[in-house]
């Protein structure tokens, strides 16, 4: 089951303890990193909650990642990731 932008958005909020209005800002452009400056344990929390719910495996796509990918990382990126 591939997730919707607002999925990963909501899942998003929940590891960060954001309220509605900070997700209301979030687009699938958005970049995780640079954007969102989400921490490394934020990170791992969500990474949890994709494999609990779409059964993907994010440490390791992110694993995957140079420098770059992982800096330019966007919301849309981790929906996608979902469809795979």
């Amino acid at each position: 089951m591939a997730a919707s932008h607002q999925e990963i958005v909501e899942l998003l909020r929940q590891v960060t303890g954001e309220d509605e209005d900070w997700a209301a800002g979030v687009t699938p452009s958005t970049r995780v990193d640079t954007d969102l400056f989400i921490d490394s344990l934020e990170i791992v929390e969500l990474g949890a909650r994709m494999r609990d719910v779409y059964g993907v495996d994010l440490p390791s796509y992110i694993g995957g990642l140079d420098l770059q990918q992982l800096i330019d990382l966007t919301v849309a990126d981790l929906a996608e990731l979902t469809a795979a």
